[in-house]
């Protein structure tokens, strides 16, 4: 095996380098995981724009990925070379008291691979071994590598409780926005999404929601008042991270409901009517990435009832990693998803 691999550095501000670094070995518990795909990130924009608290410079990007066993460390039992996995991208110390209660994406000194410590955008990433997950077979690795968002978002929608029937609105047909609705649709949930792209509206009605809003040239609080009676939804979810759309989930929502907040804008403080919350009896909700939920994601997507193909708009080489940065950094027409990957489209 060699001993030296290509892997795209972020050096400082917006700045990438594709640099030849030695190939990390596995420690104990640990994985060393040939990268066959990896699915760029808003969160990898923010890293690449120095907009991120968790990630510092230089560092190399990528945490949704999914590739082929290289080689195993000490005491790994369970996985053998050659396996085709996704990766749960995160490092957790096992002995914290949110570790100890099974809550381990609160773990105190958690670590997320492409934020602490290496990521995925290279030849060769490492993993823990207990946090490495069986790729369905009919997916390709492009798709597999999506598990990530899709168990982001699954987590979210689990926190809120969300049931048959209810009216739940989610604001932003990003990638995890589109992933939420899709969740909340297999809750028999009837679903209003918000989305000033045409072509994601359009793919969104594609994947059965059942409302969809321009908010360009229309208003969503009059939509939600009308399809609602004029009580509200039972459900918001934000997906955008905006101050104006993160303001917004309050006025949507109705007494008693419930608001995810899996956007958020960077900042210090954002507006919220908070006034609205209390007298309410508003449940407000945040989330942060994914604890338990990847069995589930992985089996949602191999029974197609998560649908990640649509997604997928763009598939790159390692080589073009910023190109593919500045292209969801300026919201270029028809871009969704950026796949990282030699992987041919069967």
């Amino acid at each position: 095996m060699k001993t030296m691999m290509q892997a795209a550095v972020c050096t400082g501000l917006e700045t990438m380098e594709i640099q030849s670094v030695p190939v990390p070995k596995p420690g104990p518990g640990e994985v060393l995981v040939e990268v066959k795909a990896t699915g760029l990130c808003g969160s990898d924009v923010d890293g690449y724009v120095g907009h991120h608290p968790m990630i510092e410079w230089p560092i190399i990007l990528g945490h949704e990925c999914s590739g082929i066993i290289a080689a195993v460390g000490s005491g790994v039992k369970e996985w053998q070379p050659g396996d085709a996995v996704v990766v749960e991208p995160f490092f957790t110390c096992k002995t914290c008291s949110a570790c100890k209660r099974g809550q381990y994406n609160l773990c105190v000194d958690l670590k997320i691979i492409g934020h602490q410590i290496p990521g995925s955008l290279a030849e060769y990433v490492l993993a823990e071994a207990g946090f490495v997950h069986r790729k369905p077979a009919n997916l390709s690795f492009a798709e597999a590598a999506l598990s990530e968002p899709v168990s982001g978002a699954l987590h979210a929608v689990e926190r809120t409780g969300i049931r048959l029937g209810d009216q739940v609105v989610v604001i932003g047909c990003g990638t995890i926005g589109s992933l939420a609705m899709q969740h909340a649709l297999n809750k028999g949930a009837e679903v209003m999404i918000s989305e000033p792209m045409a072509f994601k509206r359009e793919a969104a009605k594609n994947l059965g929601v059942h409302q969809v809003v321009d908010p360009t040239s229309e208003s969503l609080r009059d939509r939600v008042q009308a399809w609602t009676s004029g009580v509200g939804a039972d459900c918001v979810i934000e997906a955008v991270g905006l101050p104006e759309t993160l303001a917004e989930t309050v006025k949507l929502v109705r007494r008693g409901g419930t608001v995810m907040l899996i956007g958020w804008s960077g900042q210090e403080s954002d507006a919220i009517d908070l006034t609205t919350v209390t007298l309410d009896e508003l449940t407000l909700l945040g989330t942060l990435g994914f604890c338990h939920d990847y069995p589930t994601s992985l089996k949602l997507m191999g029974q197609n009832k998560v649908t990640v193909a649509p997604l997928l708009t763009h598939r790159l080489p390692l080589t073009q990693v910023e190109r593919g940065l500045q292209m969801l950094k300026n919201h270029e027409a028809g871009v969704w998803k950026i796949a990282i990957t030699s992987e041919e489209v069967v």
